[in-house]
């Protein structure tokens, strides 16, 4: 879909996923090293672990399907080099320290003037501006600052992030890749480029929305391994070989909502206390102590009998709600991912092997996500692109016939959107689309309320779906109507709504929209050129394609938990991590989709799949399965190049991450907390023989951080060029980070329910396009404008539909 684009991909390993997403969708990516390769070509896992800068095996995950070239940008030759090739580019991404560009000569301004139609998107922990900006933030550090940290890891041990030390850039890889879209798209629009900033913090903190809303609606900070009912309900189970994610059902009617659970225990010859039990009555919230134990004694003496595997069909076959935690070894045999071809085998002759990768983030009718090709190697493309005839770039003012945007223009007012989504990745997708101009219509129900607006957090702890926190949050923008479209008279207007739309979205069960006569072939009848996007948990096809889950389980079946906390405990519990995963494949997706049914006229459908979205999150960890053979293993806070590298206890019961990544930051973590006795000690002389007594060395910083506050030990750090970041709760993102509060990345909006509230923006700033919320909607508050002002539905219809009482 991509393929008239170029982009030039100047980033270390914070840029490269988001770089990849736009060469997975055909552009031609061409990643520019200096001539003795990227730095990330020496981060492991490594080939044979052969620390060879071509056996790279993160460098492999995240360029596949780039070009590569060598340039020496610190030259003035390579330099010249560098504008030529930038003068036949559509995109520059580049991640380096703010400024660092200006320093070589090729701001922005620079750019413009070589190639006025160039996008350049900057990717950094902080963003371009603000009193962060130069502050160091590897992974753990951004994930502390975006508040995800404060919530993961045990109650009664160190906060903790996913061991494969790339989450971060993985949230910021989707947010880069969008702003560089709807860049192109307001390119097309004005004739003109702009330069967009992508913070890494702020995309860690959109993916923490309960962080922030729990302290808006609440004035509470979401407690580590938060659980819907106090700490009763466990998340984990124990079983023969492993965990599994099974959360007990609960209110009138749970039997039911679970499929033949009780079934199952029956078959399985269950303790008579189980079997006893009035599964349909259960309500754990009004359970004492003591008769929450009398089940689930019982409960997890039962699932221990029984493999991970052995459980995880059973509760395909019955219908009820429990995955795995899965390992890489997991992945490569399960029977969904294979059953949908996700898979794919990729030569590398250099090697003398093909290796297994994770496959494209999405199927289509016409022209899907594809893997090409293996990462380049060092300067294999030089001849034939550094000497190659020059390439002239898509015209940026083709078809331009609007002015050059102004303070508020949006580049996709045009742009009519039918959701007919729910939960957290329907709004999650929907809102990059409705805040940048789109005009959504958002078809729900007063009768089946969307689970987001009965998910907590509410406003003062009151249950009513209009006082939803973290809905309010996503659900900017769109126009909300009610509508049952199972009956007759609802599936016309849905019809109709497809009938006006660009875009249909749903992320129903698989079938749904087959099942209510608005599967692809009936919308394709409607409306030729719609483009069709549905996101369910496992995809169409396959054995398990209806399994009942969410984010929560979708994460610990991709393998995200069982690499989050502590060795010798449980996985850790990422919430509805894999929610937001989704989004930042569906997006980019749909952005490429537009762009190509305007120069191609064609419409076409797309699935995507949660589960497969999340396994793409962990790309590195499954190619050192594939080629190593290794099963990756949660590291708490540890990471193999880094010491001391985890989150430390400071004063007033609060925490702070730190990450001392080689030698040079030692001496400067020496230096700034006074040069103690202690850090001479032969010990701790080098890497080496820190990681051999690193728990010695973690006590011995804890007694320096426990004296001072978390932002006290941060800035002192960081002053010194050493990376560090505050384990930031709710409180501290809404109301005391001056990062955030610079870059106005909240923003204020009165709703008639839930009063004044604070919802974020995105992690990517458009200069020609500044994002302005407009608050969520009540429930079908806009019906009957969407009746009689969109869809121009006369007022005999209007009334029709009222008395039918499809409008619901």
């Amino acid at each position: 879909m991509l393929t008239p684009y170029r982009v030039l991909d100047l980033t270390d390993e914070k840029g490269q996923p988001a770089a990849k997403i736009l060469a997975d969708l055909g552009a031609d990516v061409i990643k520019v090293e200096p001539p003795d390769g990227d730095p990330s070509r020496r981060i492991g896992p490594f080939v044979d672990d052969d620390p060879d800068p071509e056996k790279s095996l993160r460098w492999f995950a995240h360029n596949a399907n780039k070009r590569g070239v060598t340039i020496d940008l610190e030259s003035a030759d390579g330099r010249t080099q560098f504008e030529e090739l930038a003068a036949s580019a559509d995109v520059v991404m580049e991640s380096f320290t703010p400024g660092h560009m200006e320093a070589l000569g090729l701001r922005y301004e620079r750019l413009a003037e070589i190639n006025p139609g160039l996008v350049l998107v900057s990717i950094s922990p902080f963003g371009q501006t603000g009193p962060y900006k130069h502050y160091k933030g590897p992974d753990i550090v951004t994930w502390a600052m975006g508040g995800f940290m404060s919530v993961a890891g045990e109650p009664d041990r160190p906060p903790a992030h996913v061991s494969d030390n790339a989450q971060s850039s993985m949230n910021a890889a989707g947010e880069a890749a969008i702003g560089a879209l709807l860049a192109l798209e307001q390119r097309r629009q004005s004739g003109r480029g702009q330069h967009v900033d992508v913070s890494i913090q702020e995309a860690v903190l959109r993916t923490a929305m309960g962080v922030a809303a729990s302290w808006d609606m609440w004035g509470t900070n979401m407690p580590r391994d938060f659980r819907p009912v106090a700490s009763k309900l466990p998340w984990y189970w124990r079983c023969r070989d492993g965990h599994v994610v099974w959360i007990t059902p609960i209110g009138p009617g749970a039997s039911r909502r679970n499929g033949s659970f009780v079934q199952w225990l029956r078959d399985t010859e269950a303790a008579p206390e189980l079997l006893a039990y009035d599964w349909d009555d259960h309500d754990p919230l009004t359970m004492t102590p003591d008769e929450w134990e009398t089940l689930r004694r019982p409960q997890g003496e039962h699932f221990a009998k029984f493999s991970r595997r052995e459980l995880y069909e059973a509760a395909n076959r019955h219908g009820f709600g429990l995955f795995p935690s899965s390992t890489a070894s997991d992945l490569v045999a399960d029977p969904q991912l294979e059953a949908r071809g996700f898979w794919q085998e990729l030569e590398h002759p250099e090697l003398n092997r093909s290796i297994r990768y994770p496959g494209p983030f999405a199927k289509a009718s016409r022209t899907p996500p594809t893997l090409r090709h293996r990462a380049p190697l060092i300067g294999e493309h030089n001849a034939e692109i550094l000497n190659g005839a020059a390439r002239v770039p898509l015209s940026p003012g083709d078809g331009a016939t609007k002015p050059a945007p102004g303070p508020t223009s949006k580049p996709l007012a045009d742009l009519k959107v039918a959701d007919f989504s729910w939960l957290m990745i329907g709004p999650m997708t929907v809102k990059p689309l409705a805040d940048y101009g789109a005009q959504v219509i958002h078809v729900e129900s007063s009768v089946r309320v969307d689970n987001q607006r009965t998910a907590p957090p509410h406003k003062d702890g009151i249950l009513d779906p209009e006082c939803a926190g973290d809905y309010s949050q996503v659900r900017t923008g769109n126009r909300s109507i009610t509508l049952d479209i199972a009956s007759p008279e609802g599936l016309r207007v849905a019809k109709r709504i497809i009938a006006w739309a660009d875009i249909v979205f749903d992320n129903f069960a698989v079938g749904t929209m087959q099942r209510l006569g608005l599967g692809y072939d009936d919308i394709r009848a409607i409306n030729p050129e719609a483009i069709v996007l549905s996101c369910n948990g496992q995809g169409p096809g396959g054995p398990h394609s209806a399994s009942k889950g969410g984010g929560g389980h979708y994460a610990a079946l991709a393998g995200l938990n069982e690499l989050t906390g502590w060795p010798a405990g449980e996985p850790g519990y990422l919430i509805a991590y894999s929610d937001f995963i989704a989004p930042r494949f569906n997006v980019p997706l749909l952005l490429a989709a537009l762009d190509y049914r305007r120069r191609s006229g064609v419409g076409q459908t797309f699935d995507t799949s949660q589960f497969e979205t999340s396994v793409l999150w962990l790309p590195t960890v499954q190619l050192d399965y594939a080629v190593n053979g290794r099963v990756a293993e949660r590291l708490g806070n540890r990471q193999p190049e880094a010491a001391p590298h985890g989150a430390y206890r400071c004063a007033g019961d609060r925490w702070c991450a730190i990450a001392v990544t080689n030698e040079a930051e030692w001496g400067a973590f020496k230096a700034a907390i006074g040069s103690p006795e202690w850090t001479a000690d032969e010990r701790f002389a080098t890497l080496r023989v820190r990681k051999q007594h690193e728990d010695d060395l973690d006590a011995l910083v804890e007694r320096w951080t426990l004296e001072r506050s978390a932002e006290d030990v941060m800035h002192t750090l960081q002053a010194a060029g050493v990376p560090a970041g505050a384990v930031q709760r709710g409180q501290e993102v809404l109301n005391e980070d001056p990062q955030l509060a610079h870059r106005g990345f909240w923003q204020e909006l009165e709703h008639p329910a839930l009063g004044s509230y604070r919802a974020p923006q995105h992690a990517f700033r458009l200069p020609d396009a500044p994002c302005e919320l407009k608050r969520s909607r009540l429930t079908g508050e806009d019906t009957d404008y969407v009746l009689r002002e969109m869809l121009e539905m006369s007022d005999d219809e209007v009334a029709e539909l009222a008395l039918a009482g499809v409008l619901q």
